[in-house]
């Protein structure tokens, strides 16, 4: 991250749901590491339940979408990896906008 401005990553869960607890270590941990420099915005739908999913396949799509064509964020980071994100693409491709094109995205699995 270069510059003084903050920098905004939303965070999606495209599979597995994430724990509050872990959401909230994050938010310490960048916090701790980069005061002032970056805001983690977690969406909604990493926190909902679905089978092992968070949230069903639309939920999770939507999130995703909101995200990634949200001009104000800076980069979009997958809480969790796996299966559920393939499950999604196709419905989630088509609905891209520039803003989507200029971000980066990070991601574990």
């Amino acid at each position: 991250m270069t510059g003084k401005r903050s920098h905004t990553i939303a965070i999606v869960a495209p599979s597995c749901r994430l724990a509050p607890e872990a959401a909230e270590r994050v938010t310490a941990l960048a916090g701790r590491l980069h005061p002032g420099r970056v805001e983690l915005h977690f969406h909604p739908q990493c926190f909902l339940s679905h089978n092992h999913f968070a949230g069903d396949d639309g939920e999770r799509a939507d999130a995703f979408v909101e995200a990634a064509n949200d001009p104000d964020v800076d980069a979009v980071w997958f809480a969790r990896g796996g299966y559920g994100a393939c499950r999604m693409i196709e419905a989630v491709l088509p609905r891209l906008t520039e803003a989507a094109r200029a971000k980066t995205y990070m991601g574990y699995s």
